[in-house]
Parts: structure tokens; sequence; C-alpha cells
């Protein structure tokens, strides 16, 4: 466990202890642990200013909360307790986003555990938001300056050590590891070399060796093993579905664009255990892997709470304080 999560367990359970009054511990995977709410106390890892109306969201969007979601380190919960307060505060994301993504000139909405346009199941995964399918975490609808619109989604990391593995290269049903381990063969014929292609049908390789994928191919045999085995796996699957919403002229969006917002102390997530051609951080790795880098955004929890707090309106002020306190933001 690093020096960073045990950090911030620790300042997890005094606010769980000395804020909320909750001295029980919860369990996961049947063990008990200190940061880790009682199941029937699940809603309190929500600030109280917006507890309600993010359960009562979720239920009318019909999205599912994460298993951990009562784990006071869920990335989820944090997600929504620092996003949720802001989408009403369009203004304020605005003027922080427009100098992260050129021509962007008004946030309009802001979504969460977004899978695309109603209706819309561009990877073929099935699922719902939020579970067994590629959700952003965050999404954020603008309008451009040249009266077009567009959509950010953003991954959002807290206290994980990777942006996912690919769950087929340790699936049962694949009977073959070793292919996983060849990243040639497997541009060469993914129907043969990868199981997401046979027998999941996942479309990733189609898109991704298609003229127009967001990927530079040349790319994806830099390493001996599938590029996407043990690091780019979530950032894989969340470009693509940008990309399929910026290609499709029905959903509206004339710009689809990705990106990852971590906390900045979190330097293991930063830190690939399998270096990508020569570099360790997969951020800076994946940004080279793409066409176009400004598809491609990255920006911390505390560049975001550090512009708003500058410009911090009163009615936030407790949101505020609640952040500091809980997590020591």
């Amino acid at each position: 466990m690093s020096d960073f999560v045990q950090r911030m367990r620790k300042t997890v359970t005094d606010y769980k202890e000395n804020v909320l009054g909750v001295s029980e511990q919860g369990t996961y995977q049947g063990k008990p642990y200190s940061h880790i709410l009682p199941e029937d106390k699940r809603p309190l890892n929500l600030w109280q200013g917006i507890r309600e109306d993010a359960v009562a969201y979720f239920t009318a969007e019909s999205i599912s909360w994460h298993r951990d979601s009562h784990n006071l380190l869920s990335s989820q919960a944090l997600c929504v307790n620092l996003f949720f307060p802001l989408h009403e505060e369009l203004e304020l994301l605005t003027g922080f986003f427009s100098s992260r993504i050129s021509g962007l000139a008004q946030v309009k909405k802001v979504h969460f555990e977004y899978i695309g346009p109603e209706g819309t199941d561009y990877l073929r995964e099935g699922g719902s938001r939020g579970r067994n399918r590629t959700s952003a975490d965050i999404a954020l609808e603008w309008d451009g300056e040249d009266g077009t619109r567009g959509v950010l989604l953003l991954e959002f990391k807290f206290t994980e050590s990777e942006f996912g593995r690919c769950g087929g290269a340790k699936s049962n049903g694949n009977t073959d590891k070793s292919r996983c381990l060849r990243s040639k063969d497997i541009i060469r014929d993914p129907s043969e070399m990868c199981y997401l292609v046979q027998p999941k049908k996942r479309p990733y390789w189609d898109i991704i060796l298609d003229s127009d994928g967001p990927l530079r191919t040349e790319y994806l045999a830099l390493e001996q093993h599938c590029p996407f085995r043990y690091d780019f796996y979530q950032l894989m699957r969340n470009q693509l579905l940008a990309h399929q919403i910026e290609k499709d002229q029905q959903s509206g969006f004339a710009r689809g664009i990705f990106g990852v917002v971590y906390h900045g102390d979190n330097d293991r997530l930063l830190r690939m255990g399998h270096p990508y051609g020569g570099e360790r951080n997969p951020l800076t790795a994946w940004a080279g892997m793409l066409k176009q880098p400004n598809s491609f955004v990255t920006f911390t929890i505390q560049n975001l709470l550090d512009w708003i707090g500058a410009r911090l309106p009163e009615r936030l002020h407790d949101w505020h304080s609640f952040l500091r306190t809980k997590y020591g933001l």
C-alpha cells in the first residue's frame, strides 16, 4: 500500500469517526475495514448538501452505484461529491475548461456515468450506465465558438493504481492467454488473436485499425504484449467511445474528446508497472498514441479546486469546506 493510500485512509477514517460519528467498521469482500461505511450508512458517503438529489438523479437515470460506493475512498463517491454541486455552476466549469479545450464557448450540461446518446451502444457491450459497459464517470456537453456542439468524457481516478487491465487476458474463457503477449500477431489478425473479438464480438479492434481510427497504429506494437493488456484498457475504451460519438452524425456532437481527472498526489497511478515504449507515465504514453493529441486532456482534482477556490461563490463555501475536511483537498 502506498504512502498516499495510507494517508487518505487515515483522513477519511477520521472524518467517518469524528464528523459522521460512525465507529462501526464496514466490510468489503467479507473483511472489515475502518475506512468503509456499514451498508446501512452508504448514503453518508455523499455530502449532505447533495445527498438526496444525487441519489434521486441516479435512480431517475437508471445509473448503478458501484459496489464499493460505501468505501470512503470510492472514486465514484468523490466524483459525485466534486461535480454534482457544480452541475448548476456552469459558468465556473466553462471558465475552467475553456482554457483546456480549444473553441469551447460554454458548458451546457453535466452527465454522470455517461454511455452516449440515448439508444446507442457504439461498442456493443450491452450492460447499462455504470455497470458492465464503458461509462464515462463525467461527461460535459458544450457549445463551441463556431456554433457546433461537443462532449467531453472524463475518467475519474482517486486512489486507484492503474487504468484497468483487459479482462479478456485473465478470463477463464480465454484458453490461450499467451496470444495476449504477441502484439504483432494481434494487430495482423485480431479476429483470431483477441478474446474480446472472438467470442465477445467487441468492435474495439475494428475501430482502432480503421483508417480513421483515433490511434496511431504504428505505436500498437512497441512492446511484445498487447498495448491494452496491462495499463491502457479503460483509456482505450473511453477514447473509442468519444471517437464514435464524434463520428456519428446523428449524435449531435461535432467533437468528442476524452480526458482524465485524477488526484495530484497519486504518484502510483502515473507510474506503470510495464513501461510502454520506454515511457512509464500512462497519460504521457497515451497522448503519444493518438493521431490527434488535442482529443485527450488531463488535469488534477487540485487544478480544478484551485481554480474554483479563487472564484468561490458564497453558496459553495460549505461544499468547499466539506472537501477539505473529508478528503484533505
